[in-house]
């Protein structure tokens, strides 16, 4: 028989108080785990986000809320996965953010990876990505690459970690409050021999809701975050230097990205940036223009005249035919005269 795994969700709320019961709720729906849900309201101020946490626990007894002033997405974090400590069955930990969820059998299916890998050295299970809302496609994540991930991130935060190497590592940097604190955590796991477990299937949901989310302005962010974070894993770095930067032009060459203008720009990316966007001018375009002509039928539709003749038309045609055909050559000749 296999193995039950028992997880905690820690899910951070800032301001999102309109979707955090989703998240809790696609928690306790879990398929065959035991489940723990802890929400850490990191000071919300809008008004409604607190009161939402606390609805929460009314869903199930195996919610607990807590508030803390505001620290930022990683302290709220650790903050969770601190009080997941008191429950000594509960080795591992699912950071799920307020606005999105997972699938049914996200955590059966990490754990079962966890369990075939067997190994000390895996860390946690991650899953493919699914864009919602705003946002479309799967992200089909990459299996695990350390030297990949010194290149870029390879896989969202929300994965199943076993929290002795959480902890080994000191869990997420709080220091990291505008972004890529994952990665940062990631890194620090692969710097100690820790490794990931990829499972292909879209378990995760990734809920974009609107124009600003925290990924998106992480990424407005991007060099002076990678800057960062190359100074703090800057051993790791310096001994995989010869690797990453193959790795880096080889990725260039796949993305049609070695070409460069004299802006730094790709040429092959840039012209299609703007081939995209000329496209979607005239999408926009044509959409306008189809709602013009909508609105137009709207307006003929509604004239006195067109619906009399609509009305003469349907008492002709219930007419025999012999006497019905003069009837409607004498109606198309009184509706071209009414319009």
């Amino acid at each position: 028989m296999r193995d039950r795994p028992c997880a905690t969700v820690v899910i951070p709320c800032f301001n999102h108080g309109q979707f955090v019961a989703d998240a809790a709720r696609s928690a306790l729906a879990q398929q065959d785990a035991d489940i723990r849900v802890i929400i850490v309201d990191d000071g919300s101020d809008d008004g409604s986000s607190r009161a939402a946490c606390d609805a929460c626990a009314t869903l199930s007894e195996a919610v607990r809320v807590v508030h803390q002033p505001n620290r930022g997405l990683p302290a709220a974090r650790n903050a969770g996965a601190a009080l997941a400590r008191e429950n000594p069955a509960g080795d591992l930990l699912v950071f799920l953010d307020a606005d999105d969820w997972i699938e049914p059998t996200f955590v059966r299916r990490l754990h079962d990876a966890l369990h075939a890998a067997n190994a000390p050295d895996v860390s946690h299970a991650y899953c493919q990505e699914r864009l919602v809302e705003l946002g479309t496609g799967v992200w089909k994540v990459p299996e695990w690459d350390p030297v990949l991930l010194l290149v870029t991130n390879l896989h969202p935060v929300t994965a199943l970690v076993r929290r002795d190497a959480f902890e080994a590592v000191g869990g997420f940097d709080e220091s990291l409050t505008q972004g890529y604190e994952d990665w940062d955590l990631w890194l620090r796991l692969s710097g100690r021999g820790y490794r990931g477990v990829r499972v292909r299937e879209p378990l995760f949901n990734w809920r974009r809701h609107s124009e600003s989310t925290m990924v998106m302005n992480a990424a407005k962010r991007h060099a002076t975050l990678h800057a960062e974070i190359m100074r703090r894993h800057a051993d790791l770095y310096s001994r995989h230097a010869s690797a990453v930067i193959a790795l880096s032009n080889i990725l260039l060459r796949r993305a049609d990205a070695n070409w460069i203008d004299e802006n730094g720009e790709a040429i092959y990316v840039r012209d299609l940036r703007a081939r995209n966007c000329e496209l979607f001018d005239l999408h926009e375009a044509a959409q306008s223009r189809i709602q013009e002509l909508e609105n137009a039928l709207r307006e003929f539709e509604h004239k006195p005249a067109v619906r009399l003749s609509r009305a003469v038309f349907r008492v002709v045609d219930a007419l025999p035919r012999p006497l019905g055909e003069p009837m409607r050559a004498l109606a198309r000749w009184a509706r071209r005269r009414a319009l």
